[in-house]
């Protein structure tokens, strides 16, 4: 179904990348229809639709704002994060989502305020979309790191407000049709991928005491790393963090391997392979320990140190 619906869309042109964008050079100069976000929310629409009307809303929401964006109708970056802040909001609201502790007291303190907790999951939120919007430029990299993170839920055996196994085969067949160029996620899958796995980790946070908040924060360290980074670096060279640029780790990891094999494609996923498979490493690990707030604090701060030595070596070379 998604594969006929797919290739429907490659033939009317409906939805098409703009193959002068910054991102897509890296992976590919066709036109390649931006329809992640698309298949995503049909089959979310056939599964999960009786879940909760309210939450359906916001998914609905987010994707127009990415199907605006990918568009280009709505070209402010200031006006996207406006909007994607009133959906994570509302969502935040009708969704039912707290973040109930971080083991920190002062924030603790601070959150148990539920108006204040409200803005501190819209905030989280906010982070992990734009991450996942910032680590979408290259096939199956967001797409792969997210599969990553259902598999290893469902092989934990916890339980989801969502069916692991419905999810692992819907990401097989996104990843497919993005390995083979078939597929891009676009702004309306990318923001609609980081909302949906948003929801499904902090009911997780909530309805499961004994995992510790850290172990949610180390499965989502790599979007959020990116994008708070992105906003470091470019606040220190007095650029605009709403603005796209290829300087991101992935795109500098690309550039490094397409500098000795002049293959893009071959270079494109030789790079999403080896951050995906180091974030699998990463995740097995911190899936030992899942309740040990200071193992799992220490393998992100590792995390973290390796991610600024591996972009600083890669800026000099």
């Amino acid at each position: 179904m998604s594969t006929l619906l797919n290739e429907l869309v490659f033939k009317i042109k409906l939805l098409p990348s703009f193959t002068g964008d910054l991102h897509q050079k890296f992976s590919s100069t066709k036109s390649v229809p931006l329809t992640g976000g698309l298949i995503l929310l049909v089959f979310y629409t056939y599964f999960f639709f009786n879940n909760n009307g309210l939450v359906y809303f916001c998914f609905i929401c987010i994707f127009i704002l990415g199907i605006l964006s990918d568009l280009k109708k709505i070209v402010s970056a200031n006006k996207r994060f406006l909007f994607q802040t009133i959906i994570c909001f509302f969502l935040a609201i009708v969704g039912e989502l707290e973040i109930t502790t971080t083991r920190i007291d002062i924030l603790d303190k601070i959150i148990s305020n539920k108006i204040l907790n409200i803005f501190f999951v819209t905030f989280c939120i906010l982070i992990v979309i734009n991450g996942s919007n910032f680590i979408d430029g290259l096939n199956t990299l967001s797409l792969g790191y997210y599969f990553l993170i259902i598999c290893l839920l469902y092989f934990l055996k916890f339980d989801l407000v969502f069916d692991s196994v419905i999810l692992i085969y819907i990401f097989i067949t996104l990843l497919i049709l993005n390995l083979f160029n078939r597929l891009y996620l676009g702004d309306n899958g990318s923001y609609l991928l980081g909302l949906l796995f948003s929801y499904i980790l902090i009911k997780l946070h909530v309805s499961n005491n004994s995992i510790s908040p850290y172990f949610i924060i180390l499965l989502l360290w790599y979007p959020s790393m990116e994008i708070l980074f992105s906003i470091i670096r470019k606040n220190l060279k007095n650029k605009s963090p709403m603005l796209p640029d290829n300087e991101h780790l992935h795109q500098l990891v690309f550039k490094k391997i397409n500098q000795k094999t002049k293959k893009k494609l071959f270079s494109n996923i030789t790079t999403a392979l080896i951050l995906n498979f180091y974030n699998l490493v990463i995740f097995i690990i911190g899936s030992k320990f899942y309740n040990h707030h200071g193992f799992l604090i220490t393998l992100i701060t590792i995390n973290i140190f390796i991610y600024l030595i591996s972009y600083l070596m890669l800026k000099k070379i």
